[in-house]
């Protein structure tokens, strides 16, 4: 949501401040407070508060160049517009670090797996199976949701395709770290 018209609503004097606001809170710290703000109608400013975090986002991981932030910017005037870019590029590496800290919040680890074997010799429709089945467990870990168990059960034919695709991405990674 890169609409720069909902800042104009904010007091140009404000502009800065409210920007420092919005980064800060990108980095962890507090909501932006209407309170502060009351010369924004509060409807936009909830959009301003959305537009900016899109835009400062945009411009810290490289997602949009400088000359197209200045032109989502363009709205602001081309003063106001450069200042909102200083206020983000002096906090660059701050909000770089809170972002990636973002998305590895969501990230789920394996911690541990656990697997059996079994040999089912017979069904409630097929009497005589004796087929082998393999019980996997993954137990993995996600900083919000704890830990969690996933259990899977694979026939002979899908253990082979695990363990190849396993294989090809071993020989990815070998790849890519070798190639560093």
């Amino acid at each position: 949501m890169e609409d720069a018209a909902t800042l104009t609503f904010l007091p140009s004097q404000d502009l800065i401040k409210f920007v420092h606001h919005v980064i800060n809170n990108i980095c962890g710290g507090a909501p932006v407070s209407h309170k502060e703000f009351e010369g924004c109608p509060l409807d936009k400013f909830w959009l301003a508060i959305q537009s900016a975090k899109s835009i400062i986002k945009n411009v810290s991981t490289g997602k949009s160049s400088r000359d197209e932030i200045l032109e989502i910017l363009r709205p602001l005037g081309q003063e106001m517009a450069e200042k909102f870019l200083s206020a983000v590029s002096v906090r660059e590496d701050e909000i770089k670090k809170a972002l990636i800290q973002e998305s590895l919040k969501d990230t789920v680890y394996l911690k541990d797996f656990d697997w059996n074997v079994r040999l089912a010799v017979a069904s409630d429709k097929v009497l005589d199976l004796n087929e082998s089945i393999m019980t996997l467990h993954l137990h993995t870990s996600n900083t919000d949701k704890g830990n969690n168990t996933l259990t899977v059960e694979m026939l002979p034919d899908q253990v082979d395709r695990l363990i190849e695709q396993l294989k090809g991405a071993r020989e990815k990674l070998a790849h890519t770290s070798n190639s560093r």
